[in-house]
């Protein structure tokens, strides 16, 4: 088929290594033209998304999750593109007298939204693995869901906007602690697990969980339109991802002086693909999450994986 006479699938990506193959042509769909777009800020990407600007985009799981148990007319494939350990996103400031997590209890958090994935995933570890539950904290964040939401019984969250940044208001002293989903850049502030990375690599050897924040997600009106693009972008999205692991093993293609020594470190914990795309090989980390959506309330009804994501053929 020629590039004329193909749909066109306009897709918001990721700023990203295992998108950057989509967005700059070396990965190609058969059937689509395919129109990708990296947003450097996630949160922009998703909302030009979910305002339907776009057929396809990387999404946040935490509201993909809570609008697809609202009936909403969206629908994911098993692309995991974005992926974070979560411990080492609590941060307190540099003189806080905070040196563990039991201490959060009875303290101010702040949070971008309830309905962050980082922000999922830590209570819901918080929970598990620190008896510290989402009623024992006081949580402060920065917007208002538009969901109405089903907190658990006790559980505090307060809305209070602001045009600092999270980490500027905790410096100030508004908060004791903020989870956010990305380093803050400014100074000041400091991490509440000071070895997070040991921490990380601990809990990821006690329980094999990769952390999932975004997954692909389609408009359900482009798939009943054209069902053949989600087996396509998920083709697709495997190539970028190998051209960018490929790339990760390459000390030459990195700015870091020992790249190659990190690649082998995490290689020796994690195998050669943690980035795994499909299902199988993820069932435990997506019943993770979908649990912790539940037990906090984010969930209008139960969901599975088969409500969540299209059968696709795995490699």
């Amino acid at each position: 088929m020629r590039d004329g006479d193909k749909p066109t699938l306009s897709f918001a990506a990721g700023y990203h290594l295992r998108a950057k193959p989509l967005c700059d042509g070396r990965v190609k769909l058969a059937s689509f033209e395919l129109k990708a777009t990296a947003f450097e800020d996630d949160a922009q990407g998703h909302e030009e998304f979910l305002a339907g600007r776009f057929d396809a985009g990387e999404f946040s799981l935490a509201n993909y999750l809570a609008l697809k148990s609202r009936g909403a007319p969206l629908m994911a494939i098993p692309v995991f593109p974005n992926r974070k350990f979560r411990h080492s996103y609590i941060f307190v400031c540099k003189d806080s007298p905070l040196q563990e997590p039991a201490q959060l209890k009875g303290g101010r958090v702040g949070i971008p939204s309830w309905l962050n994935t980082a922000g999922l995933w830590m209570r819901g570890i918080l929970s598990d693995d620190y008896r510290v539950e989402a009623q024992d904290i006081h949580w402060i964040a920065r917007r208002k869901t538009a969901l109405d939401l089903a907190l658990p019984t006790g559980a505090r969250l307060e809305v209070m906007p602001g045009q600092e940044s999270l980490a500027a208001r905790l410096v100030r002293g508004e908060f004791d602690a903020i989870i956010v989903p990305d380093v803050p850049e400014e100074s000041g502030v400091r991490r509440l697990f000071p070895d997070s990375k040991a921490v990380e690599q601990a809990y990821y050897g006690r329980t094999k969980i990769f952390p999932i924040s975004h997954a692909i997600t389609f408009q359900q009106t482009y798939l009943d339109k054209y069902p053949a693009a989600a087996q396509e972008m998920f083709d697709a999205c495997y190539q970028a991802k190998q051209l960018a692991l490929r790339d990760d093993a390459d000390a030459t293609y990195s700015n870091f002086a020992w790249n190659r020594q990190v690649w082998e470190e995490q290689r020796a914990l994690m195998g050669a693909d943690p980035w795994r795309y499909g299902i199988r090989g993820n069932e435990t980390v997506l019943d993770t999450l979908i649990r912790y959506a539940g037990e906090q309330g984010v969930l209008a009804k139960p969901v599975t994986l088969r409500d969540l994501f299209l059968c696709i053929d795995e490699p």
